[in-house]
């Protein structure tokens, strides 16, 4: 393990890159001593350090997670200062909690799944996880470049995941450590349930460029939506009984002609599918919300709601209510989190263009969650419910830009 000390004896953005770059060429150098090999520019992340790495003109992804939490919380103190990171990663990258460690596992069991198609392992040394390049363009820049297939590509999606839905996946996966880490519901009672929560709301955005003004309203909202939140998160269904991809975005989808191939699984636990579809939909909807052309956008969200309604009626009719509610909460619960790390994300820290997105638009995200939140805790049910939820996205997809 590197030793980086910075001037201030603060851990910051610098300092994590060189770390963790020297970390990767040691790895790869370790794996691959004979052969040539040249570090790529980190990738946007808020999870995980992600980079490209050229081994005798092949290109390769590398990860590596630090503590198995977010850059963000990392940088901002969360595992303490610096010294204190280093000392207990030593301990960590040897641990059976190690997360690409886990990730390499359910890569290597999905493989023997058969479905969903993942993405070829290259190895892993040292903690470093190495995939190769999936083939294709991802799921979201086939949504943003072609909306009016938005259902039928969502569709594609989901039907895919069957297999690890069922039976079958329960069956391959039932010894595979679960990556709780990126549980929807998990994060979301991390990060708000505490005592803590109300503290970590109201510095919400402290370093985004936003003006004050706005961050006392994007505050309000947010207090408002996780409140009620908390309060449902009680009402989820406790069963862990179908294995679920655990991290299934846009981004994490690539469709090489009819074929699909995955990246990223954290497989978990949980009572159904609603954590993979709402977590699916939910960040198709950003998409959306962050399309140039406000009419693709609304395409974008008429698709989400047809995936929704047909995910829906293919449920047994007295399940149907229970599982709608839970995708909806499953999707807001996700939808703060994402926003809120990306709020908290220090300056320096490279972000996708849709987080960037969710910094700007920040306000208008906040007042969608807030809105929807409210309509949940109401009297409407079913399709109702549905129609007045896909009401107030279509609304925020026109005036978000």
């Amino acid at each position: 393990m590197v030793t980086i000390t910075t001037e201030t004896g603060q851990l910051d953005v610098p300092a994590l890159r060189t770390a963790t770059q020297e970390i990767i060429t040691r790895a790869v150098a370790k794996r691959w001593p004979e052969k040539e090999t040249v570090l790529g520019p980190q990738s946007p992340s808020v999870t995980s350090y992600v980079c490209r790495v050229m081994v005798d003109g092949e290109v390769l992804i590398a990860k590596y997670s630090w503590l198995g939490m977010s850059l963000v919380s990392i940088l901002r103190g969360a595992a303490g200062p610096w010294e204190n990171v280093l000392e207990a990663q030593r301990a960590y990258v040897t641990s059976a909690d190690l997360l690409t460690a886990r990730e390499a596992q359910h890569l290597r069991l999905l493989r023997r799944l058969g479905r969903p198609r993942v993405c070829k392992t290259a190895g892993l040394c040292d903690g470093v996880l190495l995939t190769r390049v999936a083939p294709g363009a991802t799921l979201a820049d086939e949504l943003s470049a072609r909306p009016w297939d938005t259902a039928a590509l969502l569709d594609q999606v989901l039907v895919e995941l069957r297999g690890l839905h069922g039976p079958a996946g329960a069956e391959v996966l039932r010894d595979a450590a679960s990556i709780i880490e990126r549980s929807v519901a998990g994060v979301f009672r991390r990060k708000f349930g505490g005592p803590a929560g109300a503290d970590y709301l109201r510095s919400l955005g402290a370093d985004s460029g936003l003006q004050e003004f706005e961050r006392e309203q994007i505050n309000a909202l947010l207090q408002s939506a996780v409140w009620r939140l908390l309060k449902m998160a009680d009402g989820l269904s406790a069963r862990r009984d179908t294995a679920v991809f655990g991290d299934l975005k846009p981004e994490h989808t690539f469709t090489d002609g009819s074929r699909l191939r995955f990246i990223d699984p954290a497989v978990q636990w949980a009572a159904g599918p609603e954590p993979d579809v709402a977590k699916l939909l939910g960040r198709s909807i950003l998409l959306a919300l962050d399309h140039p052309n406000p009419a693709a956008g609304r395409q974008i969200v008429q698709g989400v709601a047809s995936t929704l309604d047909h995910y829906v009626a293919t449920q047994l009719e007295r399940e149907q209510p229970r599982r709608l509610r839970e995708v909806l909460v499953l999707w807001l619960m996700d939808t703060v989190s994402i926003l809120s790390t990306c709020l908290s994300a220090p300056p320096g820290l490279p972000l996708t263009r849709q987080q960037q997105f969710l910094v700007t638009q920040a306000p208008i995200v906040a007042g969608l969650v807030e809105r929807v939140s409210a309509l949940l805790v109401g009297s409407l049910s079913g399709a109702r419910l549905l129609d007045r939820v896909l009401s107030t996205i279509d609304a925020a997809a026109g005036s978000a830009r």
